[in-house]
């Protein structure tokens, strides 16, 4: 009975994450950009993040064709070196792609955070990138000359493969740690505001998917053991997949927040339209306390475009010294029919979001 091939399942599963998170991605784009919107620095981050992963995908599909996931010995021998050079470029990129998906997080929370918890996240940012390097260019400084990485017969020396894999160990345990605490940060922010339960419970749920995206981290860095072992083309699979399934799920993590919003402004804005006559002009002022006067963000709201009429809830800021438009102060519930406009100055306000 001959040996599986491996190849298939990794391109099956890679490929499908792709198109996948690249789904999720598109919506937060077109959510954003429907609204005329502006993208921000994490958006356009993201959206490096998902090239990469395509790239990564590419890479290792063209690794593939030529026998990745087989045993060496089943590979034709001439296409063994290019094999390992796609899988060390492959490795160099995976590592970008996935700091890039837990970065653009840091970067919408950044816009809700002051003072040190604000300097937590940019911590995590930092450090994030910092130690991605070392991983991303070791396979390319651990051996002398370069090619020996990924052609043992050349003459020279590489460091212990027990330094990759244990630096490997590590930043997978940082990544993992960033991710569960930029995941649930955001509920101490919510968890004060005047908010009901059932929102602040939701609001949280979404913010903290990057959960996930850390429990992935974890797994990788447990199968990063197989650096190890001889014939990674075929002992490799497992390690090679949850690189793509953690990036792919910090994607999807990082979008869900948007596009929550965006579906529940279609709903509100098509229940409203069947039921206008019945729903008269409402504005209503959700008091503030010191607490929340501090740093208030309204997680559950985006404000429509001018010329749109439905329930929507308005967010700005009622510090007047704040030259700071990104800070949220204030959510103001306004039902619009017919064009009413409010006289408190933009419909459209303004969302952490945007």
């Amino acid at each position: 009975m001959g040996v599986p091939d491996n190849g298939p399942l990794i391109m099956g599963i890679t490929w499908w994450l792709t198109f996948l998170c690249g789904g999720f991605l598109g919506l937060r784009v077109y959510a954003k950009l429907s609204r005329r919107q502006g993208l921000w620095w994490d958006d356009h981050i993201l959206i490096a993040s998902w090239i990469l992963l395509l790239i990564e995908a590419i890479i290792t599909q063209m690794g593939q064709l030529l026998g990745f996931g087989k045993r060496t010995v089943d590979i034709d021998p001439n296409n063994v070196l290019t094999i390992a050079l796609y899988t060390s470029i492959g490795a160099s990129v995976s590592c970008f792609a996935s700091t890039f998906s837990k970065i653009s997080f840091g970067l919408t929370l950044l816009r809700l955070t002051t003072g040190p918890i604000k300097w937590s996240v940019w911590f995590c940012v930092v450090t994030l990138f910092l130690f991605m390097l070392p991983s991303a260019f070791i396979t390319w400084i651990q051996c002398t000359p370069t090619a020996k990485a990924w052609n043992s017969t050349i003459e020279g020396h590489c460091w212990d493969a027990v330094i990759t894999v244990n630096y490997g160990i590590f930043n997978a345990a940082w990544c993992a740690a960033a991710d569960f605490y930029l995941a649930l940060l955001p509920w101490t922010l919510i968890w004060g505001l005047q908010m009901r339960t059932r929102e602040k419970i939701g609001v949280g749920i979404a913010m903290s998917m990057g959960i996930l995206a850390g429990v992935c981290a974890i797994v990788k860095g447990v199968y990063i053991i197989q650096l190890r072992q001889a014939d990674f083309s075929y002992n490799g699979r497992d390690v090679t997949i949850w690189t793509a399934v953690e990036t792919a799920v910090a994607i999807i993590g990082a979008s869900i927040p948007v596009l929550r919003v965006f579906f529940r402004e279609k709903v509100s804005s098509y229940s409203t339209s069947r039921g206008r006559s019945m729903a008269p002009s409402t504005l209503r002022h959700i008091p503030t306390t010191t607490a929340t006067a501090r740093c208030s963000i309204a997680l559950n709201a985006m404000g429509p475009n001018k010329d749109k009429e439905g329930v929507w809830t308005r967010i700005g800021t009622i510090d007047e010294r704040s030259g700071d438009a990104r800070r949220i102060w204030q959510t103001t519930t306004v039902t619009v029919e017919d064009g009413e406009r409010e006289d408190n100055g933009d419909r459209r306000g303004k969302s952490w979001l945007n």
